[in-house]
This record gives structure tokens, C-alpha cells and sequence, in this order.
């Protein structure tokens, strides 16, 4: 296999995207000629921190994880110490092969065994439909979990992506987030029930009876008494980790460069885009995106947005172009948040809640400076139709009761994670698939115990446009 040679600490300091790193390359543990590794597949790369991939070493599919920059060295000694702490516990996780601190170069590295045709239960569970395949998924992490609590540690951030599954045995990943707390036998109830906390905000809000059945199975498993006050300090510690980790997605990844999204900035763009989306295909949008929206098929035209059906690349995608109704309205919307921007959030806040919606590909605001001009959004182009013209349409009444039944628990749960839609009329609720999702997302806000009126006026607006229908029993109960 040829590689890049003598891959170096400095080299990749000097890297800020994951795409600039040369695969293959190789790695030199220290002077011994011998001893390397051969960096082949990435998995995840921390600018100036961390770059995790899969690996080749001493003739052996490896998994490595490199550490460099600032405190690289204690970085990697709290990777190696979690793991050990997992494997104490009695909870499977992969072999450490080799930890080496090379402080002549500036790097630490730990080499682990390769899980070869491993899935993680995230991956599973979006695969999954029924409620009974989804709380098994959950209840099968939940073994490691208390495992690790009978034993005094935890994982910090404990998700489903640091569960791997290949299909013999599940092991648990991440060593860099397990703590010890080292006050008697198990973990006190405490730190138990902020973890466990943790654990259960990756089920929607709405999934009440799931988490409940959940909780009964985590007692049920821990080897320990529990007071009788530890589901209600699960259950409060759960709220609070709900909005912190919602925060958190939004405020660092959305609007950022990270794994999953590109940002282009300079004086007169700003635009954030889904890696999925390729950088010449986006280069060309943002060059001129009118040219687009005047050769696609416009579906909308008023004086506040456009909007149009464009194709790009040979893909089709929805195009919302939002504009300046007057020379005071430009001038007060440039120093403001554009609305572009308020339907991106909100557009990645339905995805990250597990709420149906178009899912957002591209924000682009042109500037000058730090003002505000004309703002787009794009999404990718669901083939269907408008809840009013469905139900207006020859569909049959079982078909139109089920679909009422389906909007009516997409509404139900866009409102129990606490938001309200803003313009919840018929026209916003989009047909695809047989299913429905939500569109038009820039009147989206939170709503909070002072404001639920709000969720009130959804309904209400909705029902101007289908309350005296046939449906109207099964959409409005």
C-alpha cells in the first residue's frame, strides 16, 4: 500500500477540515523504524485535538485515536483510564492493543482492537418502527449502564452511537467520558440519576410510557435499594437535560463548521450547508442563486418569500428566497436574525426532536459586513401534496381518517416538545409518502407556560381551513 510518509504532530495541527487529511498515511510511534501505524479510513477528526481512524499495525486492522495539541497528553490518559474503568466494571469494550505517549513529538495515541461490521444501537434503532424493537434497544444499553453504576463510574455523555452491535457481542465505547466517583460500592444516587437522566433524553417527549417502562427496568436491575424519590429526580434532571443538550446542538453545530456541516463566511456570504451536499454543487448556488429560483418552477411569490422548485446538479431541491418589502423593512431586517436563518434552527430543531419536516440542506445570507441582505433556505423537494388538497381531493375516507389520526399526532408532538408551528394552516402540512410533515417553519417559537396560547392558536388556525371537513373528529379530538 503506498501512504503519505512521516505524517507529523505539526502537519496535523495545521489541518481545520477533515477533507485535508491525505489518506493513507502513516504514523511513526517513536525512532524504531518498526514502529508505525498506517492511518487508512477516517472516523472522526477534532481540529487541533483529536483524530480518531481506522488503522493497520503491526500487520492488524486497528482502531487508533490520536491525540495532539494542548494537554494531549492527559486527553489520551483519560481514554485509556475510562476504558480500564469500563472493563473493571464488567462491561465489554474493545482491547487496548497499545498507549503510547511520544513526547518527543507531541503526540499520544491509543491503539484498540477493530470491531469489524459493527453497527451502533443509533444506527439500529432508526431502523426500527414498532415502540416494543425501540425500548429493547434501550433496555439492552441499560444492562452496561447499571453494570457501570453497581460499580462506581459512568459515562458522562452516554448516547446510543457509543454502543457498538456486531450481531455476536455489544460493546461500549468512548473511555474519554467515564468518571469514577470512588465513594463506596456503587454510584450514588446522585450521579445515578443525572446519567440515567442523560440516557433517557434521546427518547422523544412524547414517549412518556417508554420511559416509565424504562425506569421500572433500570430498578429492577441495579443492585441496590433505591429511595423511593429516585424516579421523580430522574424525571426532573431530565427537563433540564433536554433543553441543555437541544442548546447545545443548536448553538455549537448548526451555524458552525463541524462534521456535519461546511461553513463559507466572508464579507459579503454567510452560508452553512449539509456535508451531504457537494462543495461545486453549492459553489455554484451561492454564486448567483436567483438564476436558480427564475429557471425552476416558482410554487410561491408574494412580496415577503419566494418560493420555487429548482434543480441543481440534476437533483431537485425547494428554495425559500425571503425579501425586503421596502427600503426601511431591508434596513431593519439587516441588523436582525434573518429569516432564513430562523427556519434553519427550527428546521434542525424538528429533526434533532424526531419531528416529521423537510430536512434542511443549505442557509445562505449575502452581507455586507455584519449587515443583513436577501436570505435562502433550501431543503430537500418531498414529492407530494398540501393537507388541504389532499383532503380535498378523491381520497377515501379510511385514507383521509388515517391521515387525520397521523396529523393530528405529528401536531401532538411538535407541541409536547414545546414548540408552536406560528402558521399552522392546512398549506403547511405537506403530504409525502402517506405521511405528513411540517413546512414553512419561520414563525416556529418556543413556547413556555406563560405563552400557551400559542399552541391554542395552532389549532385554531388549522381548523379555519379543515374544522368543518370530514375528518375534522379525528384531526381535532
Amino acid at each position: 500500500m503506498m501512504t503519505n510518509q512521516g505524517m507529523t504532530v505539526a502537519r496535523l495541527l495545521q489541518f481545520k477540515e477533515a477533507v485535508e487529511i491525505p489518506f493513507p498515511f502513516t504514523l511513526r510511534l517513536n525512532k524504531a523504524p518498526d514502529e508505525f501505524v498506517i492511518a487508512e479510513e477516517l472516523n472522526r477528526f477534532l481540529p487541533h485535538k483529536r483524530l480518531a481512524c481506522k488503522a493497520t499495525y503491526q500487520g492488524k486492522a486497528v482502531f487508533i485515536k490520536v491525540f495532539f495539541g494542548k494537554g494531549y497528553k492527559q486527553r489520551a490518559k483519560r481514554e485509556f483510564d475510562g476504558a480500564q474503568l469500563m472493563s473493571k466494571a464488567g462491561v465489554p469494550t474493545p482491547e487496548i492493543i497499545d498507549f503510547v505517549i511520544n513526547e518527543s513529538a507531541s503526540f499520544s495515541l491509543v491503539i484498540f482492537q477493530f470491531i469489524d461490521q459493527a453497527e451502533t444501537l443509533g444506527q439500529k434503532l432508526a431502523s426500527l418502527n414498532s415502540v416494543e424493537e425501540r425500548e429493547a434497544v434501550f433496555r439492552t444499553a441499560l444492562t452496561f449502564i447499571c453494570k457501570m453504576h453497581d460499580q462506581s463510574c459512568y459515562q458522562q455523555d452516554v448516547h446510543l452511537d457509543n454502543f457498538l452491535d456486531d450481531g455476536n457481542k455489544l460493546y461500549l465505547i468512548d473511555g474519554d467520558q467515564v468518571n469514577g466517583e470512588q465513594k463506596g460500592r456503587c454510584l450514588s444516587e446522585k450521579w445515578a440519576s443525572r446519567n440515567l437522566a442523560m440516557f433517557l433524553t434521546q427518547l422523544p417527549q412524547w414517549e412518556k410510557a417508554s420511559i416509565n417502562k424504562l425506569l421500572d427496568s433500570y430498578i429492577k436491575l441495579r443492585d441496590t435499594t433505591l429511595s423511593p424519590n429516585f424516579r421523580q429526580g430522574v424525571l426532573r434532571q431530565l427537563s433540564i437535560y433536554r433543553d441543555w443538550r437541544e442548546d447545545k446542538y443548536i448553538n455549537k453545530k448548526v451555524f458552525r463548521r463541524c462534521t456535519a456541516f461546511e461553513i463559507i463566511k466572508n464579507w459579503k456570504q454567510f452560508c452553512v450547508f449539509s456535508r451531504a451536499l457537494d462543495k461545486q454543487d453549492v459553489d455554484q448556488f451561492i454564486a448567483n442563486p436567483d438564476s436558480f429560483i427564475n429557471e425552476g418552477q416558482v410554487l410561491k411569490s408574494g412580496r415577503s418569500a419566494t418560493v420555487a422548485k429548482v434543480d441543481i446538479a440534476g437533483k431537485l431541491y425547494i428554495v425559500k428566497r425571503y425579501n425586503k418589502k421596502s427600503t426601511l423593512h431591508q434596513f431593519a431586517r439587516s441588523v436582525m436574525e434573518s429569516r432564513a436563518a430562523v427556519s434553519w434552527r427550527n428546521g434542525h430543531l424538528l429533526d434533532f426532536n424526531g419531528i416529521e419536516t423537510a430536512k434542511p440542506l443549505l442557509l445562505l445570507e449575502n452581507r455586507f459586513g455584519k449587515l443583513r441582505g436577501r436570505s435562502y433556505f433550501v431543503t430537500e423537494y418531498l414529492e407530494g401534496i398540501h393537507a388541504y388538497e389532499y383532503f380535498h381531493s378523491a381520497v377515501c375516507r379510511a385514507d383521509a381518517m388515517t391521515m387525520a389520526e397521523k396529523i393530528h399526532c405529528l401536531i401532538q408532538h411538535l407541541h409536547a416538545c414545546g414548540y408552536a408551528h406560528g402558521d399552522l394552516k392546512a398549506h403547511n402540512i405537506w403530504i409525502t409518502n402517506n405521511s405528513p410533515v411540517l413546512i414553512d417553519l419561520d414563525g416556529m417559537r418556543k413556547v413556555s407556560k406563560a405563552k400557551l396560547g400559542l399552541v391554542n392558536k395552532d389549532w385554531s388556525r388549522l381548523q379555519k381551513d379543515l374544522g368543518t371537513s370530514d375528518i375534522a373528529e379525528a384531526l381535532f379530538k
